[in-house]
């Protein structure tokens, strides 16, 4: 049997292109198949990994195709399960989009498994390998599909896997991906599920509140294996049970496992009393010198208000304080804001930016509000009319796709885009390049002079740079130098070589045309008045 699996790639630019990792779930479900059936031929086509492009003559000579998508690759997803079905191929589909949409998923899959997938997945395997009834199908768990009679059955969904259920999954079966080659970062993922609530996020809605982990053994096995030398803790939160991490980063240090790590965490995971903003000096220590080098902060807001209104349960003292400890212990942050609260005027927009550069947040990731099927918020925003296109590649938090209630459409727009550049100025990311590497100049040169090998090859991969291939020249760095060399380059100008490409993607919006289409149609539309319908709802815009 020959299956491959697509994840496609967001229709326009984003910030998050320069991690050039996969999703978890096709890799997870492929090593599931694998240790079922060694014999099945398997590949993972994900195009969130630079320059990989699907093989359709491959694709389309499978027996089976799985494709994964979220809600802004959703119409990639549909158009791709399109033709591949054309060709008589069965097609499923899986994802968080398609979980809460399984009857829109129907019109272009043959089935969706919703929600934890890996389950229903080998099920659906194992009956199609025996030619099983189409009866039988009512057992393969999480499973939507359509009876003879064309009518959508929803079979009971599998229970959340367990933290015993997860140290019994197989690793990801990265061997099998288009492009792993190019991953410079293993992607890791240790627990499923979020304790919290924020209203606009989906997380809760597809994992569900309880939080299930694997052990911190089962976790060191992997990093053992990977032998990497960067990680990134695929976690929505990675620090929750604190004994738990603390015990994990100590493992780390003791085995002398500490690759270059990141991970996303809350301000307030950071204090053994939130009340009192008591710092947890031993966890902060602990994640530096098991290799934390930069943190995914979900700031979300600058003020109160739209604290409140998210439901983060965080106050803005955490954010301040947790950004000056995070930089006492040498942690770079990224800070994740979203912006179009119900709270929010043009005003609060400026004052994130104002906010992010006088409290030196290193990268910033400033989103509008976007609404996700399987949310409350989701709901109440379409209730309200307030939801201006289904053109779901729009839905990526670049573009406003809901009416805000205190600015127009079209201000949040520009308002956020041009802070965004604000932020990520040239001026600044050549000012901080220059400052740390003048400040660090006897660890530089002594580099230099250790890599000469590479170094007499600088100008070329300079020029290479400048002629857009700077991926092209970033490789050859990365594979003349040694690690010592390459994490004194991260460490360095990691942050720097980021803001960079967050202006170059950011100026790639206007290049746009559905991006520049949408702008159009927003700037005609006034601001939105509760109980009323708008002047000018925008059109379903062409999937």
């Amino acid at each position: 049997m020959k299956i491959r699996y697509i994840e496609p790639r967001p229709k326009g630019a984003t910030i998050y292109e320069i991690a050039n990792l996969p999703k978890l779930g096709l890799p997870l479900l492929a090593a599931c198949i694998e240790e079922r059936d060694p014999a099945v031929d398997q590949w993972v086509y994900c195009e969130l990994i630079r320059d990989v492009e699907v093989d359709w003559d491959d694709v389309l000579s499978a027996d089976l195709v799985c494709i994964s998508t979220t809600t802004n690759t959703t119409l990639e997803g549909y158009a791709y399960a399109d033709r591949i079905r054309e060709a008589g191929i069965p097609v499923v589909i899986g994802g968080s989009h398609v979980t809460f949409m399984a009857h829109e998923a129907l019109t272009h899959a043959d089935y969706v498994i919703r929600r934890e997938g890996h389950i229903g997945w080998v099920q659906l395997f194992d009956w199609i390998t025996r030619g099983g009834a189409h009866d039988e199908l009512h057992a393969v768990l999480g499973l939507s599909w359509l009876d003879g009679d064309g009518k959508q059955v929803d079979n009971p969904e599998a229970p959340p896997a367990s933290g015993e259920d997860l140290d019994s999954l197989p690793f990801p079966a990265f061997h099998l991906l288009e492009g792993r080659e190019r991953m410079t970062t293993y992607p890791l993922m240790m627990k499923w599920g979020c304790p919290y609530d924020c209203n606009f996020c989906s997380v809760i809605k597809m994992f569900g509140r309880k939080l299930r982990s694997r052990s911190v053994e089962n976790v060191m096995r992997e990093l053992r294996m990977a032998k990497a030398e960067r990680v990134f803790f695929y976690d929505d939160i990675f620090i929750v049970d604190k004994r738990q991490s603390k015990a994990l980063f100590r493992q780390m240090i003791a085995e002398k496992i500490t690759p270059m790590w990141t991970a996303q965490i809350r301000a307030d995971s950071l204090y053994t009393s939130k009340s009192k903003l008591t710092p947890d000096y031993e966890l902060l220590q602990l994640m530096r010198d098991s290799g934390c080098y930069m943190v995914y902060v979900g700031f979300e807001s600058v003020t109160q208000a739209g604290l409140d209104a998210y439901n983060k349960k965080q106050k803005v003292e955490h954010i301040t304080t947790s950004i000056r400890l995070l930089h006492e212990h040498g942690i770079r942050v990224h800070g994740m804001f979203v912006v179009g609260a119900d709270t929010d005027t043009v005003d609060t927009v400026r004052a994130t930016i104002d906010f992010a550069l006088e409290h030196q947040v290193d990268t910033l990731q400033m989103m509008m509000l976007t609404t996700l099927p399987g949310t409350a918020f989701d709901a109440q925003m379409r209730a309200d009319n307030r939801v201006l296109t289904q053109d779901y590649s729009l839905y990526d938090g670049h573009h406003c796709i809901i009416a805000p209630k205190n600015m127009t459409p079209y201000e949040l727009q520009m308002a956020t885009w041009k802070g965004m550049l604000r932020f990520y100025s040239s001026k600044g990311w050549k000012q901080m390049m220059s400052r740390d590497v003048r400040h660090n100049i006897g660890s530089v040169l002594a580099m230099l002079a250790r890599e000469w090998r590479t170094t007499i090859r600088l100008p070329k991969l300079a020029f290479l740079s400048i002629r857009g291939r700077g991926p092209e020249a970033f490789k050859v760095i990365r594979e003349g130098m040694s690690t010592r060399s390459m994490d004194l380059i991260y460490r360095l100008m990691g942050v720097p070589v980021f803001r960079r490409y967050g202006r170059s993607q950011l100026l790639k919006f206007t290049s746009q045309v559905d991006s520049m289409k949408h702008v159009d149609e927003i700037r005609k539309l006034p601001a939105w008045q509760p109980a009323t319908t708008p002047k000018k709802t925008l059109p379903v815009l062409s999937k």
